[in-house]
């Protein structure tokens, strides 16, 4: 007998997925250390320290609990130490009471400087640097000679180079001008062109005219800048490629392209044995007279002229201290007040100039300043003698005294 549920058929099984290759888990190396934390150190927090708390308001309490917990800081610089003694320095007359100043006594003669350790000093020649006043005569020569120097050489080079093409487009407008700047301070020269067509009548009817082309061109020199040959050469050859660029090969929009390397090869070429070399641009350090620095953020404020009062003026960044560098101010120049204290012959002058006067002029004399001022100076040379004259006195008989005592 047959069954009468018909027999099942089932689905043919799927077949298993294929193992196919993976990456292994990469292993931990021992040899390898953990990096450490890149996270910056934080004052931890205090219990005591919540904003419900009056303590959390307290500036004193704040300012002690970051100063014991707050991570260290770096020390300064070397150069920011040097400036904090210069600063101790300048003012450590300020805290000096005025009797304590009164007692102090002011020396008769200036010291004798070691005229053989100077001169030995001078003729060293293990010592190649230029002295102060090598520098300041070598300064003076060139400022005598600068004007000559820039006329004799631009003339030059634009015979060398052009064959005076420059000098001929600009010569019914004066030629090239040489514009010594004393402003010009952000760069040490400056090329000026620019360009006119004229048109004029040659005969009476309206069709008889022609045009004539100006051209007019200057070269501006900065004074303060430019304090040698070598640099005033090297900027007259910059700025001579720029007007050549703009005159002979008419490019206006690219002042420092194809063109103008072209004119600078040429010019370089020409004087290499001037050590003249034409680029791109030329920055050239500009010697100061005068600089402040802050002793907080180390800015230095550079001048021609002296112009900055540390007492009054600050630093604009960080309105630090200012303390003069250069020119080293001497010691003791601040008084107590700040300001600068006056030397023994100002002070003698300002207490004795009307009585001195009020003297010349009862006794029929002629009171002009000059006349005033030496009669002043007579009586402080003569107290200034008679000074010496009591401590050489008191000098001679502690002398005597200490022979007696060794007899």
């Amino acid at each position: 007998m047959t069954s009468p549920t018909p027999t099942k058929h089932r689905s043919p099984r799927k077949a298993p997925p294929l193992a196919r290759p993976s990456t292994p888990p990469q292993l931990l190396s021992p040899s390898k250390l953990a990096s450490p934390s890149k996270k910056n150190p934080r004052i931890p927090n205090q219990a005591n320290l919540r904003p419900s708390i009056d303590a959390f308001w307290d500036p004193e309490t704040v300012n002690d609990h970051n100063d014991r917990f707050s991570p260290s800081k770096p020390l300064l610089s070397p150069r920011k130490q040097n400036l904090f003694k210069q600063l101790e320095k300048q003012m450590k007359f300020i805290t000096i009471s005025d009797d304590e100043s009164d007692s102090i006594p002011s020396p008769t003669t200036s010291p004798r400087k070691n005229k053989a350790k100077s001169s030995a000093k001078k003729a060293s020649a293990e010592d190649p640097s230029p002295t102060v006043a090598v520098l300041r005569a070598q300064r003076k020569d060139f400022a005598a000679r600068k004007h000559a120097l820039a006329e004799a050489f631009l003339v030059e080079v634009d015979v060398a180079i052009t064959n005076g093409r420059i000098a001929e487009l600009s010569s019914n407008t004066g030629g090239i001008k040489l514009v010594w700047s004393k402003t010009l301070k952000t760069t040490a020269g400056r090329a000026n062109w620019r360009r006119e067509q004229i048109r004029l009548r040659t005969g009476p009817h309206p069709s008889d005219t022609r045009v004539e082309t100006r051209h007019y061109c200057s070269i501006e020199l900065a004074e303060k800048v430019i304090d040698d040959e070598e640099r005033l050469y090297n900027v007259l050859a910059h700025e001579y490629c720029h007007l050549t660029t703009f005159m002979i090969s008419e490019v206006r929009n690219n002042p420092h392209g194809a063109e103008f390397k072209s004119w600078g090869t040429k010019v370089t070429a020409a004087f290499r044995t001037r050590g003249i070399e034409v680029t791109t641009k030329h920055s050239y350090k500009i010697d100061y007279k005068y600089i402040w620095e802050c002793v907080a953020c180390g800015y230095e404020f550079k001048r021609h002229s002296k112009s900055v009062d540390p007492v009054r003026h600050s630093c604009g960044r960080c309105k630090g201290m200012l303390v003069q560098t250069k020119p080293h101010p001497r010691s003791g120049a601040l008084g107590k007040n700040g300001k600068k204290q006056s030397g023994e012959y100002q002070v003698f002058v300002k207490e004795n100039f009307s009585r001195v006067k009020k003297e010349m002029a009862s006794r029929g004399e002629e009171t002009a300043m000059g006349k005033v001022m030496a009669a002043v100076a007579r009586e402080y040379q003569e107290l200034k003698a008679a000074k010496a004259k009591e401590i050489e006195t008191k000098v001679d008989d502690l002398e005597a005294a200490i022979e007696w005592l060794k007899i």
